[in-house]
């Protein structure tokens, strides 16, 4: 079903699989949107590649025979924008050279052989990158800057738990070294990769896919098995990353959005390090964890895609029906706008607005994009709030001027010509008539004068025939 404006769609190329949206204080106005796809490595002949739009200049990057399936953004200080891409089993990085409109591949990590790349994300300095991948496992990439902006990059950290495989990882707003990530096996687990020990699993947030003030539902929904309860995507729900989201299904039925708030408790028995402690003495260990605080249905069918808006108010969701919501995450997640089959297919990814700022081109449009969607039939979606664009159109100027001459196109002369005929009668039947209006008989005698003088004359005496001009 078309999406009706001021939301528009875009045809594309290739099927999309993979976007982000991204700016930065050092970039703003301008913006950056990054999205991968194409045809596989079947021949199908249909190419696998990633377009990169910054403002009004494009960029595309040929990944061969391999598609992206998960790509991030880094915009730095200095205004350089770097490109994480997922590659089969692969993470490449990329420069983008604006002045001559190209990607320069600056590095290169290949994981262990089938480990399949799903989502990479930078962290908040730009110094690692996270990895989840199809066979489980998550791993953690160091990044090193060198020299002409390439970059060292080698594997450091491989996090196990996950049984089944990652969909989705973030880092937390502010601190580089805690990463959440979600997957197939009903959980979302957040890592603390400060740890001294093997296992950085700070907390596992076990997600579930019914309505807790509904009727107890069937064993299978109540404890799925690994496989049956599908976390598609987690997020911090603020700067201080002390509220998770996370949306999760079956692979059919609707989905639902958890809350998880971060709440301390101390150990029994155990104690910390007293080195922060002025007077010496142990103070309890602290452990922090996630208590479920929310859960809701937000769609009929399961979700696909989902992502938070960079000022942690909206929350953006893609179904398997093809469909597009809109949260309020400051309202108790009220639903602000559903497009409904705004996709032929399940969409597959989608990236909400990255700033509540205006952006470089809506100037022109008078339309603030909320979010972008896109999927396998070759569509991106840009969706609003707004209900109409914010362009005034031109005032119609009530006196003269060169606007009613514009409207009044070829018909101007015509009806010049006819006002000053108009004029000139009225000026010749005052000059011929007007002693006329004396006498009882005076409105006769001036219809009389008006019609056999001025207008037209008798057959045997001279007059006027037609109006002078």
């Amino acid at each position: 079903m078309p999406v009706k404006p001021p939301s528009r769609t875009q045809p594309t190329a290739v099927p999309i699989f993979a976007i982000k949206w991204q700016t930065s204080p050092a970039i703003i106005p301008s913006h950056v949107l990054a999205y991968a796809g194409g045809g596989g490595s079947a021949k199908t002949g249909i190419g696998n590649t990633v377009s990169i739009q910054i403002d009004q200049q494009n960029i595309t990057i040929d990944t061969g025979v391999e598609i992206a399936v998960c790509i991030d953004v880094l915009i730095t200080q200095s205004k350089l924008i770097y490109l994480a891409v997922g590659v089969r089993d692969s993470v490449r990085v990329y420069l983008m050279d604006q002045e001559n409109s190209e990607a320069i591949q600056v590095s290169n990590v290949d994981l262990e052989k089938d480990a399949g790349v799903n989502a990479v994300a930078w962290n908040s300095f730009g110094d690692s990158i996270g990895v989840g991948c199809e066979n489980g496992s998550a791993h953690v990439l160091s990044v090193e800057f060198e020299e002409d902006n390439k970059l060292k990059m080698q594997q450091v950290i491989e996090l196990k738990g996950h049984i089944k495989a990652v969909c989705s990882c973030v880092y937390h707003p502010r601190n580089p070294e805690v990463l959440m990530t979600s997957a197939k096996d009903g959980t979302c687990r957040v890592w603390n990769l400060q740890m001294n020990n093997e296992d950085k699993c700070m907390d596992t947030l076990d997600c579930k896919i019914y309505d807790p003030k509904g009727p107890k539902p069937k064993a299978n929904i109540l404890n799925p098995k690994p496989g049956q309860c599908l976390v598609r995507g987690c997020a911090f729900g603020d700067f201080h990353g002390n509220v998770i989201y996370t949306i999760q299904s079956g692979r059919k039925g609707g989905a639902f959005l958890s809350v998880w708030n971060l709440t301390r408790r101390a150990v029994p028995g155990e104690t910390e390090n007293p080195r922060n402690n002025p007077n010496g003495q142990p103070v309890p260990k602290m452990v922090y964890e996630f208590k479920e605080a929310l859960r809701r249905q937000v769609s009929k069918f399961p979700v696909s895609a989902m992502s938070l808006s960079g000022d942690f108010t909206t929350l953006a969701l893609g179904d398997t029906d093809g469909s597009i919501t809109l949260l309020n995450a400051e309202r108790d997640f009220k639903k602000i706008k559903f497009w409904e089959c705004a996709h032929d297919l399940p969409v597959t990814c989608i990236a909400a607005r990255p700033l509540p700022v205006p952006l470089s081109g809506e100037d022109l449009t008078g339309v603030a994009v909320d979010a972008i969607s896109a999927s396998a039939d070759n569509k991106l979606t840009y969706v609003t709030k707004q209900r109409k664009s914010t362009l005034k159109k031109p005032k119609r100027k009530k006196t003269g001027g060169k606007y009613q001459r514009e409207s009044l196109g070829l018909f101007y002369p015509i009806y010049v010509l006819l006002f000053l005929m108009i004029v000139y009668a009225i000026k010749v039947s005052y000059d011929v008539c007007h002693d006329e209006f004396t006498g009882e008989d005076g409105i006769d005698n001036v219809k009389h004068c008006l019609l056999h003088t001025v207008l037209w004359a008798e057959s045997d005496r001279p007059g006027v025939a037609f109006i002078p001009h």
